[in-house]
């Protein structure tokens, strides 16, 4: 610990332990700083090493199946698929920082995300264990990554169906401790989407546009993201009923 608000991680395995869970849950949830040593990023960066992949048209490859049946494991693999793609994301947007549009400031947020979900995506895939046997390919059907309105909005995108799909997933853990984990984890998210409207439309309300986040069923999150999955995201077991939102829109 470089600080009670900085997490200093120096390598893949740490994340593993229980003390580095616990101070990143602690961290995450009071809004401090993660900083991840160079040997963390590379590691960390196995399936992103091809940053713009071969690509593909959305639901044309293999057919990855959660089945609902495992109770809370199915509902954090569904995380863990989401927490994926929005990693690739931003590994995508700052690699092409160089030679986009995005302003200085825009890209000192971008690596931060970045780096929040790649934790994210680890965290998970280190809880699931074996049950992290599925890498999804990304695909961005007309984003621009040079251009800063595409990034932005498609950023924005990402991160309220991330706030969504954590809001309305939330109703099937049976285990508190999971249900905590999750809750941290949404909480970042949320910052990020706070933070995406804030570049897009600088002090204005937009940062936070409703009283209250949307709750998505994992169909309706699943649909949205199923347009930038080249596999077919598909559910067994899925849940039979869904207890909606305040927006009452999921």
């Amino acid at each position: 610990m470089a600080s009670d608000t900085t997490l200093v991680v120096s390598n893949p395995g740490q994340l593993g332990s229980a003390r580095t869970r616990r101070d990143f849950l602690r961290i995450m949830g009071i809004g401090g700083a993660v900083v991840l040593l160079p040997s963390v990023l590379s590691s960390c960066s196995d399936d992103d090493d091809d940053i713009f992949g071969p690509g593909g048209q959305p639901g044309s490859g293999n057919t990855v199946t959660i089945d609902f049946s495992k109770g809370d494991i199915a509902v954090l693999q569904f995380a863990y698929a989401l927490e994926q793609l929005e990693a690739d994301f931003y590994t995508r947007v700052v690699a092409a920082s160089g030679g986009s549009n995005l302003t200085a400031a825009d890209n000192a947020v971008m690596a931060d995300l970045k780096n929040h979900e790649v934790i994210h995506r680890e965290f998970l895939k280190i809880a699931l264990g074996t049950n992290a046997s599925f890498t999804l390919t990304p695909t961005y059907p007309g984003v621009n990554f040079s251009n800063r309105t595409s990034v932005l909005t498609t950023a924005r995108t990402f991160e309220d169906l991330g706030v969504s799909a954590y809001n309305g997933a939330a109703q099937y853990f049976t285990s508190t401790t999971n249900l905590l984990v999750a809750g941290k984890i949404v909480s970042v998210e949320a910052r990020h989407a706070a933070a995406i409207r804030d570049l897009i439309n600088p002090k204005s309300g937009d940062f936070a546009p409703t009283p209250f986040d949307d709750a998505f069923s994992p169909a309706k999150v699943a649909g949205a993201a199923q347009g930038f999955i080249v596999d077919k995201l598909a559910f067994a077991n899925a849940p039979s009923t869904f207890v909606q939102g305040p927006n009452n829109n999921g």
